[in-house]
């Protein structure tokens, strides 16, 4: 019998659930989204939080049974000392060169896929492209260290075709970063480069060829402008990713190239009490990122003829 009760109860509880559920669209939104917004507010903006707060602790881990201290001057190190300035200003260049040159890398491989390959082997080639990237970071910057060696596949195949000068140097410099950081980020790129222009109307394109538009005019005219969203996110993607970018610049870049990621990651690694500097470098780093993003994003995406 009291199993019964149970039982009715808790079908009770399922059968209002479900009458509220039917009447109301706001809770359907809410049961809809409440695991999405848990796993964002738990697994990224908490830690981020964490960090901040932290950023500003005179020390830290704090002793248990004191109150932490705050202060500032873990931010104000950071203009004390022209190394941290260099490779802060180093890694924003560099993570715009390389975006600019993963832009041009991919957009003619996007065009291909989305426009000239046929309708059948689209998906094949996304594939093609796609599935190096099921392999670790740590394990593809292996493989082009081996590449870029001196003994490695590239000098090894310049000798083969007669070269006998001494091995280029191509590992541990901007060459081998620049190159391993571009195949890194080749997919965030091409994905949306790939679903914005495979959204472009052919019917366009040979009108405007019937009309006698060249290619470069109608790639200004037509290509360019609707492909304006893909090329903004694919920028904003790689950006974020490169200026954030650790394992991949400490095992292909140098002593003359090294990032503020890298800084920040040395800074955590120091003995002694360094968690409050590098949470401070940390925050610096994403403000500073997200601000030249929200510009970046704000001049692109300014549509002809619209004031603001």
């Amino acid at each position: 019998m009291t199993a019964f009760f149970i039982w009715a109860r808790r079908f009770a509880a399922y059968r209002s659930l479900t009458e509220l559920l039917a009447r109301s669209p706001l809770a359907r939104l809410a049961m809809i989204s409440a695991i999405p917004l848990a796993w964002i507010v738990l697994a990224n903006i908490a830690p981020l939080v964490q960090m901040f707060v932290i950023s500003f602790y005179q020390s830290y881990p704090v002793d248990a049974g004191t109150a932490p201290e705050f202060t500032v001057r873990h931010y104000l190190a950071f203009f004390e000392r022209p190394l941290y300035l260099s490779a802060f200003a180093r890694s924003f260049v560099f993570a715009t060169l390389v975006t600019a040159l993963t832009l041009l890398v991919m957009f003619p491989v996007a065009y291909y896929i989305a426009k000239v390959a046929p309708r059948m082997r689209r998906v094949r080639l996304l594939l093609l492209v796609i599935a190096p990237f099921w392999i670790s970071e740590i394990i593809r910057s292996f493989a082009w260290m081996l590449m870029l060696s001196n003994r490695g596949a590239v000098n090894s195949f310049l000798s083969l075709i007669g070269y006998s000068g001494p091995p280029f140097e191509l590992l541990y410099n901007n060459i081998s970063l620049t190159i391993g950081v571009l195949y890194l980020t080749s997919l965030y790129m091409l994905l949306p480069l790939y679903s914005a222009l495979e959204k472009i109307d052919d019917r366009l394109l040979e009108a405007a060829a019937d009309l006698g538009a060249t290619g470069v005019r109608r790639f200004s005219r037509i290509i360019l402008p609707l492909a304006r969203d893909g090329i903004v996110t694919g920028c904003t993607l790689v950006f974020l990713l490169v200026v954030g970018l650790y394992a991949m610049p400490v095992l292909l870049g140098g002593p003359s190239n090294t990032l503020f990621a890298s800084t920040i990651g040395q800074i955590f690694g120091r003995a002694g009490d360094s968690w409050p500097l590098g949470s401070a470098f940390s925050m610096i780093l994403i403000f500073a990122a997200l601000a030249y993003v929200g510009v970046f994003m704000a001049v692109l995406q300014k549509r002809p003829g619209r004031r603001s």
